[in-house]
């Protein structure tokens, strides 16, 4: 049951400390990947980079191939310049890489390459890194492979803590403490865990819910009930705080449940059970909806109502089947002990039977060995099959023997013991029963002081409350005798108090009518200097404004202007070539110059220096790539465009996007007559899509071009990534290509504008 709940524990709670990478931008990202020499913050930033895509939920290829480009770019500027901790740094990305790909021998071995540079170079957090990423490599399935992740976790934790590094030194005690638990022990888990519970707090960690959750769990091993339900309250009190209700709150109420049980409190454990339960419903939480179902079941058996705990077993084995082989052990087992206690042992005999397979397919080592054995041996006991129910008991003592865990012994010993009796061994029976007795005289001794300790708790808060209400009761009663005592006082005090306010009554309304007078006129003295004073600045924000506005026209006039004297150059230099290729690349350049110029143009002649009017933008802009071709008057241009205003940001990568779908149309889509379509419309909330779209003849074969292939493709994806939107190309009787992003200015959009000449019958 020890190792069920740590399980349970690592499965749904969330480390506190959680040390993101820093989100590098994808432009950014290729511009660092492009470039010959970084600088010692790029490289730091390529490595972040690589971590964060590693650490995205799920293998995807495109977040390992990118995490993959970034380790080879750090690990060709470590050889270039023989930089070794860059070496070191991009070993350790490589682990990572292969590791979450499950090639463990290749990651192992960059893993040990980075720690032998580190430990050379003397990289203190650097090297602790390492070691925590060496903790990855080796699974909790039995003590060799504990004890691996315990050693690096200690490693760790000191290099962090000489390295001045608190928070990465209290995550690390953190994780050393959970697995501690795994041994099990408890008591060093309690103390690293109570270390990093003070670091953290050191640094002023406010989300502590899951340590304060685990020190319960090991206070409740310990069995420490007081401190075991201190923790958890604390931790049920900081996730509400904070506002925590993800899965780990779940687990603070289950929990919370399992110590109720510990102390015979069946009421309040079913009470918290229920809480978690409604928590893991509403996340749709698999795991924790079956283990739930399993300690509710068991919270009914200790009410003696198996009916109960089989309808909430067979409700969640039938709505959500366990899929690992350790919750089929644990829902099997519940079940089959339910109906033992139905006395039921034809319907449990399926689940006795899939027990008894899934026992031939475990090592003899493994913790869920436990459950199997506990619920084959009281169901064979039940169905008289006593030398098989002693055989797994005598095996069932063994494994207790050997982890001390005293409930199980005398549970072993309670089953050899009725079995010896069936099988008229009463000897042994005997010397079972003795056993069974010292084992469960020491268990009942340390629950008494368990339920000794929570009554204790039960008394005081008891004895409190009434205190407080009696204190409560005397200060009322001093309270009603104060006032009668003030109301006599009072009465007296009045009398004599009114004749004096008569008095100075008339005096007083003298005095307040001179300092009203006195207050109303520098009360209108100062709104007027006020008055004033704003109209002055009025003024000279009005004129700010228009210096501001003129400034801005006059910055776009100049970019414009300076646009068209690049476009000359090229034109004049366009003059002296005759290698087509080339001529073709300064008129592609022209016609993206001019896209960009167009929008300079409407900003410094319109009112609005912000925002662009994009039905008028782009049919000039169509007019003009119109002008540049020859024999262009074949094509009929559809544009659809809705009146809709965009700033300088969306509008260029939009412009670019036109020119160059517009230009390869009309250059390479039609053999004779044709129609291109220009759509700007609004779809969906704030989502505006752009098509541009041919009836020519497409792509050979139908096959999209890449971004390697073409100039114009890398630019059209690489725009519509600037506009944080999506581009798709389709080549269908034509081609289609579709951009959708998200449209910033919030301005009402009545119905589309047809403009130019329209097309029927289109497609």
């Amino acid at each position: 049951m020890n190792r069920l709940l740590m399980l349970f524990y690592c499965m749904t709670s969330c480390l506190i400390p959680c040390l993101a990478q820093e989100k590098v931008p994808s432009a950014v990202l290729q511009q660092l990947l492009r470039k010959e020499r970084p600088d010692t913050a790029e490289l730091r930033m390529l490595f972040s980079a690589g971590v964060s895509y590693i650490n995205r939920p799920g293998i995807e290829p495109g977040d390992i191939d990118t995490a993959s480009m970034c380790a080879a770019k750090l690990l060709k500027y470590a050889v270039n310049t023989g930089h070794k901790l860059w070496e070191g740094k991009s070993n350790l990305l490589y682990s990572k890489i292969f590791r979450e790909q499950h090639d463990v021998v290749k990651g192992k071995e960059y893993i040990l390459k980075a720690e032998a540079i580190f430990k050379e170079q003397q990289q203190k957090e650097s090297l602790a890194d390492t070691y925590v990423e060496l903790c990855d490599y080796y699974q909790p399935v039995d003590v060799e492979s504990l004890n691996m992740k315990l050693k690096y976790y200690r490693e760790a934790a000191v290099l962090y803590g000489e390295s001045g590094l608190k928070l990465k030194q209290a995550d690390a005690l953190y994780r050393l403490g959970d697995y501690y638990s795994f041994l099990p022990d408890y008591n060093e888990s309690k103390k690293v865990l109570l270390q990093a519970l003070a670091i953290f707090k050191e640094v002023h960690v406010e989300e502590l819910q899951g340590i304060y959750n685990l020190l319960g769990a090991i206070y409740n091993q310990l069995g420490d009930s007081d401190n075991a339900l201190k923790y958890v309250l604390l931790s049920l009190k900081t996730a509400q705080a904070v506002g925590d209700s993800s899965t780990q709150l779940c687990t603070i109420y289950n929990r919370l449940g399992m110590i109720y049980i510990r102390v015979d409190d069946i009421p309040k454990a079913m009470q918290s059970f229920q809480r978690a339960r409604e928590i893991a419903l509403r996340l749709k939480d698999t795991a924790a909806m079956q283990i739930l179902a399993r300690n509710i079941g068991q919270a009914y058996q200790k009410m003696n109502k198996p009916a109960d705990a089989l309808k909430i077993l067979k409700e969640e084995e039938r709505n959500y089947p366990p899929k690992s082989q350790e919750n089929r052990i644990l829902m099997f087992e519940s079940i089959l002990n339910a109906y033992c206690l139905q006395g039921d042992f034809k319907r449990g005999a399926v689940y006795a039977q899939q027990l008894e397979d899934l026992r031939r397919t475990m090592y003899p080592d493994d913790a869920y060995l436990e459950y199997v054995y506990t619920a084959l041996v009281n169901y064979y006991l039940g169905i008289h099959q006593f030398n098989t129910a002693h055989q797994y008991a005598q095996v069932m003592l063994a494994v207790a023997s050997k982890s001390g865990n005293l409930s199980f012994r005398a549970k072993s010993c309670s089953f050899l013991y009725r079995a010896d009796s069936a099988l008229a061994n009463y000897k042994e029976a005997l010397d079972y029963y003795r056993m069974y007795k010292l084992a469960n005289d020491s268990l009942f001794n340390i629950a008494k002081m368990q339920k000794i300790g929570y009554l204790q708790v039960q008394f005081e808060t008891e004895q409190k409350d009434q205190a407080l209400m009696l204190k409560e009761r005397n200060i009322e009663l001093l309270t009603q005798e104060a006032q009668a005592a003030r109301f006599t006082r009072n009465v007296i005090i009045g009398g004599a108090g009114m004749l004096i306010a008569l008095l100075l009554l008339g005096y007083n309304r003298y005095q307040l009518k001179l300092s009203s007078n006195r207050q109303l006129k520098q009360q209108q003295d100062e709104i007027n200097r006020k008055n004033q004073s704003l109209q002055e600045l009025i003024s000279s924000q009005n004129k700010l404004l228009g210096e501001k506005e003129w400034l801005v026209k006059e910055i776009h006039h100049r970019v414009k202007n300076n646009l068209q004297i690049v476009m000359s150059l090229l034109n004049t230099q366009a003059a002296f070539l005759d290698d087509k290729d080339a001529l073709n690349a300064i008129r592609e350049s022209r016609y993206r110059m001019q896209a960009i110029s167009l929008i300079h143009q409407k900003l410094y002649q319109s009112d609005n220096v912000a925002l662009i009017d994009m039905s008028t933008y782009i049919n000039e802009l169509v007019v003009f790539l119109k002008d540049g071709f020859s024999d262009v008057n074949r094509i009929k241009f559809d544009l659809q465009i809705a009146p809709v205003k965009l700033d300088v940001s969306q509008s260029v990568p939009v412009g670019l996007i036109l020119n160059e779908a517009i230009t390869n149309a009309i250059k390479y889509a039609f053999t004779g007559n044709g129609t291109i379509i220009v759509s700007l419309q609004p779809t969906g909330n704030d989502v505006l899509t752009l098509v541009i779209a041919d009836n020519g003849k497409g792509f050979p074969d139908g096959e999209i071009p890449t971004q390697k292939d073409s100039m114009g493709m890398m630019l059209m994806h690489t725009l519509a990534e600037q506009l944080d939107g999506c581009l798709d190309i389709k080549s269908c009787s034509g081609v289609t290509i579709t951009v959708r992003f998200k449209y910033q200015e919030k301005e009402t959009i009545d119905k589309p504008v047809q403009l130019e000449e329209n097309v029927a019958d289109y497609m």
